[in-house]
C-alpha cells in the first residue's frame, strides 16, 4: 500500500485527530479549543469525509492564519494557525512520516538526541513527554562534564523551521522510505502552509506551532545526527535544532563546528554565528537551562510563602531585568496577584517586553483587575503599537474584569484599534470579544464581525465571542444561517454547532450551506438528511477559473462521473505547473464531455471516444453548444502545438513547442464559458 493511501485511510486519520487533540502545547490549543470542540461533535462523520475527498484527490488546504509574536532580540516569530481538518491533514501525512523515520533515528534517543522523540503509535501522545527528554539533555551534559568534556560551545540553525528548503526535504523523506507520491502532496501543502498574507508562496519552510512541524523538522535535522562523526574528544548532544557540543579540549571542538558548518551548507541551512560561544565550563549548573521543573525552597512547603516567593522573583531581576527566565516563569505562575508585584512586573516588561505572556497570565489571576492596574493596562494598550500579540493578550485579559475609570479609558481607547482588515487576526479576536462583551459595537458592525470578517479563524472564533442571549431571535437565525453557507469549513461547522445547541431553525434551502455544516447539524437533528457530497469537478473548476459553476456534474457524466473527475483534478495540478500537461489533460476531459454531450443530447447524433477532432467541424454542436464548441477547438488545436504531443505543427510544418503560461489565462476563460453554457441546461436541482 502507497504511503498516500495509508495517510488517506481512515484508521490513521482518527489517529491523527487525537494527537491533533492531545498536543500538550496549550498555547497552540487555545486558538482552537472551541473549534476542535464544534468538529468532535460529528467528528466520525466527519473524518469519513475528510478521507473521501482525500482519497479522490479533490481535498485542497486553506492558507494558514499567521500571528507573529515578539522574541527576546525583537524581532518576530510567525505562527501558523491551520484550519483543522488541515491540522488533521499535515499530522496524518506525519504520522507516516514518523513510523519510516523511527528505525533510523530511535537508537540516538536520549543519547544524543533529546527533543521531538516519536512516542509510537499505540500512545495516546504524539511525542515522548519533553520534561523527560530535557532532563536526559542535562543528565548527560552532566556526566560528560564530570568526565572531562569542560569544552562547550552551541550550534544553533538561523530561522530553522522558516529555512527548510522543500526539495531538501523531499530527499530526505525519500532517503528514509517514503515513496515520492507522498513526499510531493506534503511540500505541497506546506507551500500553501507557509505563505503569508500577501499570498506569495514560498517552496522552502515548515509552519510553526502545529504538533506535526516537530515530527517533520527531525528528518532534516537527522542528518547532522548521521554525519556528524564526533571524534573521541567530543560529545554531540541536540535538542531540536539546538546542538550542544562538549569537548575535551578547543582544538577538537573548534574541528566539530567546521564540519557541521559545512554539513549546514548541504542541506542549505545557516548556523547563527553570534550564538557560537567557545568556552570552557567551570560550573555546570550554571551552564544549562534547568527547564524541566526546577528545584526551588520557596515552593518546598505545600503553601506557598508569597513574601519569600516576591523576594526570589526579585532575586531573579536584578535591575528589573530577568536573568533566568526560565525559574522567572515557573515561579511567577504560583505568584498570587499583589500590588507590590504587579508593579515591578510592569517595570520588567518595559525593557523585556517579551515577556507579556506570563505576565498577562498573571493579571489573568485577578478576580478583578483593580483599576490602578486597569489604567495602567490600558495605558500599555495604547502604547504597544509595534507588538500585535502584546495588545492582543492585555485586551484578552481585561475582558469583564474592568471597572470604574480603567473601563471608562478602555471603552474611548479599544474601540478605536477595531481595523479587522488590516490587523493581525490575534488581536481582532481579542477586541472582538471584548467589544462584544461590552456592548461597545453598532448592529452594523456586530453583523459585520460575525459575518463578514477574514481570516476563517477569525470568523468562526467570533461566533463564540458573542452573546447571543442577548441578541434578538431574528439576528440569530440570520447571522448563524449565513456562516452556515461561509466558504469556510471550520465557520460552518462551528455555526452548526451554535445553530443546534441553541435550537435555531436552518433556513430552507439547504442545498447551499456547507457539507460539513451539514453532517453537524444532522448530528443535532436539525437535517433529517445530510447529503454532504463535494463535487470534484466543480472545485476544480472554481479553482482554475476563479467561478463557481453550479453544474450538475454528477447527473450530466452519469456512469462516467469518476473518470471525468479524476481527470479534470489532475488537470488542475497541471493548471500551476505545466501549460503543456494541462492542455493535453484537458483534451482528454473534453473527450469524456463529448461522450456525455451526446448521449444528454441525441439531436447531436452519436460520438465515439477518442474521436475529439471529429468534433472540430461539428455544425450542430456548434449552433447548439457555441461555448462548448470553441472551448474544444481551441484546446484541440493548441494540443497541436504542444511537444508533448507531436514533433511538428501539421498545419505548418514547423517544431512543436512548450505552451506558455500565459495562454493559460485564455484556457481559463474558454473553460468557464463552455462551464456556463452547461449551467443552463444542466443546473444543479
Amino acid at each position: 500500500m502507497s504511503g498516500l493511501r495509508r495517510a488517506w485511510s481512515i484508521e490513521n486519520l482518527r489517529r491523527a485527530w487525537g494527537w491533533v487533540r492531545s498536543n500538550p502545547d496549550r498555547a497552540y490549543k487555545s486558538y482552537f479549543r472551541e473549534l476542535y470542540s464544534a468538529y468532535a461533535t460529528a467528528d466520525e462523520a466527519l473524518l469519513r469525509h475528510l478521507a473521501n475527498r482525500l482519497r479522490r484527490g479533490i481535498y485542497t488546504p486553506t492558507d494558514a492564519c499567521k500571528v507573529f509574536l515578539p522574541k527576546p532580540s525583537g524581532i518576530l516569530r510567525p505562527i501558523s494557525l491551520l484550519s483543522v481538518e488541515d491540522q488533521i491533514v499535515y499530522q496524518a501525512l506525519a504520522n507516516i512520516v514518523a513510523e519510516r523515520l523511527f528505525p533510523h533515528v530511535s537508537r540516538r534517543y536520549n543519547k544524543q538526541v533529546f527533543g521531538h522523540l516519536y512516542a509510537g503509535i499505540s500512545s495516546p501522545w504524539f511525542y515522548r513527554k519533553w520534561s523527560d527528554g530535557y532532563r536526559a539533555f542535562n543528565k548527560a551534559a552532566e556526566e560528560a562534564f564530570a568526565h572531562g568534556y569542560v569544552w562547550t560551545a552551541s550550534f544553533d540553525l538561523t530561522a530553522f523551521y522558516d529555512s527548510i528548503d522543500h526539495r531538501v526535504l523531499r530527499h530526505f523523506l525519500e532517503k528514509i522510505g517514503c515513496d515520492t507520491e507522498l513526499a510531493k502532496k506534503l511540500t505541497e501543502y506546506l507551500s500553501v502552509w507557509t505563505a503569508t498574507s500577501t499570498r506569495i508562496y514560498h517552496n522552502h519552510g515548515i509552519p510553526q506551532g502545529p504538533l506535526s512541524s516537530g515530527l517533520i523538522a527531525e528528518t532534516v535535522l537527522a542528518y547532522f545526527d548521521h554525519n556528524h562523526r564526533a571524534e573521541t574528544g567530543v560529545q554531540y548532544f541536540r535538542y531540536v535544532d539546538d546542538i550542544r557540543l562538549f569537548a575535551r579540549d578547543d582544538k577538537h571542538l573548534r574541528g566539530m563546528l567546521v564540519a557541521l558548518d559545512r554539513m549546514s551548507k548541504d542541506v542549505g541551512l545557516f548556523p547563527q554565528s553570534s550564538k557560537i560561544d567557545i568556552h570552557r565550563v567551570t560550573d555546570i549548573q550554571d551552564e544549562l537551562k534547568s527547564v524541566s521543573t526546577p528545584v526551588e525552597s520557596v515552593l518546598a512547603e505545600p503553601e506557598v510563602d508569597q513574601k519569600a516567593l516576591y523576594r526570589r522573583l526579585a532575586e531573579l531581576s536584578p535591575r528589573y531585568e530577568v536573568t533566568s527566565a526560565t525559574r522567572f516563569k515557573y515561579l511567577l505562575g504560583r505568584a498570587v496577584p499583589v500590588r507590590r508585584l504587579t508593579e515591578r512586573l510592569w517595570r520588567i516588561y518595559e525593557k523585556q517586553p517579551h515577556l507579556y505572556e506570563v505576565i498577562s497570565r498573571y493579571l489573568a489571576r485577578y478576580a478583578r483587575i483593580p483599576n490602578k492596574v486597569g489604567l495602567r493596562l490600558v495605558q500599555e494598550v495604547e502604547r504597544q503599537a509595534l507588538y500585535p500579540a502584546v495588545r492582543a493578550a492585555f485586551i484578552g485579559v481585561s475582558t469583564g474584569k474592568l471597572s470604574g475609570g480603567a473601563l471608562k479609558s478602555a471603552r474611548r481607547k479599544f474601540k478605536p484599534l477595531w481595523t479587522p482588515r488590516v490587523s493581525q487576526a490575534d488581536l481582532s479576536d481579542a477586541l472582538a470579544a471584548w467589544l462584544h462583551h461590552e456592548r461597545k459595537f453598532t448592529e452594523r458592525q456586530a453583523e459585520y464581525s460575525v459575518v463578514s470578517t477574514k481570516p476563517g479563524w477569525l470568523r468562526a472564533r467570533v461566533q463564540y465571542a458573542v452573546p447571543w442571549a442577548k441578541m434578538s431571535a431574528g439576528q440569530r437565525r440570520s447571522w448563524l444561517n449565513a456562516n452556515l453557507r461561509a466558504e469556510s469549513a471550520d465557520v460552518a461547522i462551528s455555526a452548526a454547532r451554535l445553530v443546534g445547541v441553541m435550537g435555531i431553525a436552518v433556513d430552507r434551502s439547504v442545498r447551499d450551506v456547507h457539507p460539513l455544516a451539514r453532517l453537524v447539524l444532522k448530528e443535532f437533528g436539525a437535517l433529517r438528511r445530510a447529503k454532504a457530497g463535494i463535487c470534484g469537478i466543480r472545485l476544480a473548476i472554481e479553482e482554475m477559473t476563479g467561478h463557481d459553476i453550479a453544474v450538475d456534474w454528477r447527473s450530466f457524466f452519469g456512469r462516467n462521473y469518476k473518470h471525468a473527475e479524476a481527470q479534470i483534478v489532475e488537470c488542475k495540478g497541471h493548471f500551476k505547473t505545466s501549460p503543456n500537461s494541462w492542455v493535453n489533460g484537458t483534451d482528454v476531459f473534453i473527450d469524456w464531455m463529448l461522450d456525455a454531450l451526446f448521449r444528454r443530447d441525441p439531436s447531436l447524433g452519436t460520438y465515439t471516444m477518442g474521436n475529439v477532432g471529429g468534433c472540430l467541424s461539428h455544425g450542430r454542436l456548434k449552433a447548439r453548444y457555441p461555448a462548448v464548441f470553441k472551448f474544444l477547438n481551441e484546446i484541440h488545436s493548441k494540443r497541436y502545438e504542444s511537444n508533448l504531443s507531436h514533433a511538428r505543427i501539421r498545419r505548418t510544418q514547423q517544431p512543436t513547442k512548450r505552451i506558455r503560461f500565459k495562454w493559460l489565462a485564455k484556457g481559463a476563460v474558454l473553460l468557464r464559458r463552455a462551464s456556463d453554457e452547461l449551467a443552463t441546461k444542466f443546473p444543479v436541482k
